[in-house]
């Protein structure tokens, strides 16, 4: 791994400490551990980048993520985690209230959803990038009380 990717890791990942508050102390320690071991020793950084995948991955915020890299700060990519959080819990009870809905509630070109999840998971990608656009667009300034 070069030096860039390196940095860019490193800045990611503190900015992503600065933001969750949520963290426990001994899981912020043994990233920062491995931030130093990959610091300390060039040859062990992809295995500490590793290591900080597996510690990070699924959580509101993480730098690592599918897909390619958000152009949102970590702070507000874990605003968006968390609003989209419940949109999708409010989309699948939506979906689930009646079974009229289910057949009512139709896609793109007039397509049904699968199930409550699939609707879901469309109206979470709408929302995401709505709440980026806003804040790329300075409409929003990324808080969540601000929303």
């Amino acid at each position: 791994m070069d030096d860039n990717e390196w940095n860019s890791l490193v800045i990611e990942v503190n900015e992503y400490l600065e933001a969750d508050n949520s963290l426990e102390e001994g899981l912020k320690q043994v990233i920062v551990l491995n931030l130093q071991i990959g610091e300390n020793n060039p040859s062990e950084r992809v295995a500490a980048k590793n290591a900080l995948k597996a510690l990070l991955r699924g959580r509101d915020g993480t730098p690592f993520r599918k897909g390619k890299k958000s152009s949102v700060p970590t702070s507000v990519r874990m605003n968006i985690d968390k609003a989209c959080g419940l949109v999708e819990e409010s989309a699948i009870a939506y979906f689930n209230s009646h079974e009229l809905i289910s057949k009512i509630t139709v896609g793109r070109g007039g397509k049904p959803y699968e199930d409550a999840e699939d609707y879901a998971k469309s109206v979470v990608k709408k929302t995401r990038n709505s709440l980026a656009k806003m804040f790329k667009d300075g409409v929003w300034d990324g808080g969540i009380d601000s929303l």
